[in-house]
């Protein structure tokens, strides 16, 4: 007999076909729904969802508060309040909270991974069903090569680089904790490929107090999180490209595309971005502002660019002049933002030499 999930199970991994098809019915409607005092009440948990998403905290264990409907319900608001603010990052950071949700309660409920233990293996039930549905093969702590390279693609971690690997018979080896680390992955790729959806306007305009309460909310967290913008905390990339147009050099397509999308995520406006260009012998402010519009997200189709990280930046040639601190992150947003929290340094007292007695500017 096929396993079907419980609606509490359901409601712990909302992204699941059957979770959907629970609420399909019961919200027919979308529209009539948040006009109403539960479509309110539902707004709400989806809110807060996307405010846990948004939270520093680690490690927290998800909340359950409501029945497995109005669970999953506000699982599907929270994504279509993301997409109506169509912030990459947001979404980024919400699909990697339901990924991590997902991974919380599989690995740590152990009634489900008593309850549904199968003869063969160590595979619940559950995870099975779950993995059959997003597409994972792994069958005795096996998967097949292309499957296996596909999945781990976006990971940074070396311990899954296939060269680390023990490979047998075009097979990969996967050990119990790994499966659920894969697992998670899988769910945050396949949620974050779906979004933004594409919301009708008229519910986007219903959603309109709480779209704002958002951007306010993320708004201020980068504010707090990178603060005022300081050249001086500039990666050592970024400082060789602002210097390059200082200097008035033409900057390629990759360098503007990476210093473009840097000063925006660190807060700096469209336009004062566009003034940096100035200088280059080619500059055209028209195309510029479309250029810097279209990585901003403010033109085109509205998708906003993360700043490349450094893998991408040693490709295009644009990693230079790395320092100590340049060995410690991955990523030139995680330099600026340790080098802005690092308080300056005091020179040691040895280092404090006295001024010459005849030196006119001590008298």
């Amino acid at each position: 007999m096929a396993f079907v999930p419980s609606g509490k199970e359901l409601s712990h991994f909302p992204f699941l076909k059957n979770a959907q098809g629970l609420i399909r019915s019961r919200f027919a409607s979308l529209g009539t729904v948040l006009g109403t005092e539960k479509g309110q009440i539902l707004i709400s948990s989806a809110v807060h969802r996307i405010q846990e998403a948004l939270s520093q905290k680690k490690n927290h264990v998800p909340e359950v508060n409501d029945s497995p409907e109005d669970e999953i319900a506000a699982y599907a608001l929270a994504r279509i309040i993301v997409s109506c603010i169509n912030d990459k990052q947001l979404i980024d950071r919400l699909t990697r909270y339901e990924a991590d949700r997902g991974y919380y309660f599989l690995v740590n409920e152990e009634e489900w991974n008593t309850r549904y233990t199968q003869d063969e293996g160590e595979y619940s039930r559950l995870w099975t069903a779950i993995a059959d549905e997003l597409g994972i093969r792994i069958s005795q702590d096996r998967m097949p090569v292309p499957d296996y390279v596909e999945l781990v693609a976006p990971l940074h971690d070396d311990h899954y680089r296939l060269i680390n690997r023990h490979v047998e018979k075009g097979f990969v080896k996967i050990n119990k904790n790994e499966r659920y680390d894969l697992l998670r992955e899988r769910i945050r790729v396949l949620q974050r490929r779906d979004l933004p959806h594409r919301v009708p306007k008229n519910i986007c305009e219903q959603l309109a107090p709480k779209v704002a309460e958002i951007k306010k909310v993320y708004q201020e967290q980068m504010l707090r999180q990178f603060g005022k913008v300081e050249e001086t905390a500039f990666p050592p990339c970024m400082q060789a490209l602002i210097t390059a147009l200082a200097a008035g050099t033409n900057l390629t397509h990759a360098g503007r595309f990476s210093l473009t999308a840097f000063l925006h995520n660190i807060g700096m406006n469209p336009t004062s971005i566009a003034e940096l260009y100035s200088r280059s012998p080619d500059f055209d402010v028209e195309k510029t502002m479309y250029q810097v519009e279209h990585i901003t997200g403010r033109g085109g189709t509205g998708t906003e660019y993360t700043t490349p990280a450094c893998a991408a930046m040693q490709t295009t040639g644009l990693c230079v002049h790395r320092d100590t601190l340049c060995e410690k992150v991955s990523h030139p947003l995680s330099y600026y933002k340790v080098k802005k929290t690092r308080p300056l340094r005091k020179p040691a007292p040895e280092e404090r030499k006295p001024a010459p007695a005849n030196n006119p500017n001590t008298q």
